[in-house]
């Protein structure tokens, strides 16, 4: 079974002689080495007055959100 060419990669063969992992960084960025970080999520607060729970969707809480959804207002209770 071959391995991967990468340097300290001892994973098998996909294609292009490349495993996995760096076919897909070589198809998606077109360099088997490059390394992008995974993005970190922000967290908000409930814009909805006198919320202060974690925001969900749409800078609204859980809650929040489905009262905005079902009633179909705009702005109803929203800083």
């Amino acid at each position: 079974m071959n391995i991967c060419i990468i340097e300290n990669c001892t994973k098998p063969v996909k294609a292009k002689d490349l495993c996995a992992m760096h076919h897909q960084r070589l198809l998606r960025h077109g360099d088997p080495y490059t390394v992008r970080p995974r993005r970190v999520k922000t967290f908000t607060s409930c814009t909805w007055i006198h919320c202060s729970k974690a925001a969900v969707t749409k800078g609204l809480c859980a809650k929040h959100y489905y009262i905005k959804r079902v009633s179909g207002a705009k702005e109803v209770g929203v800083k």
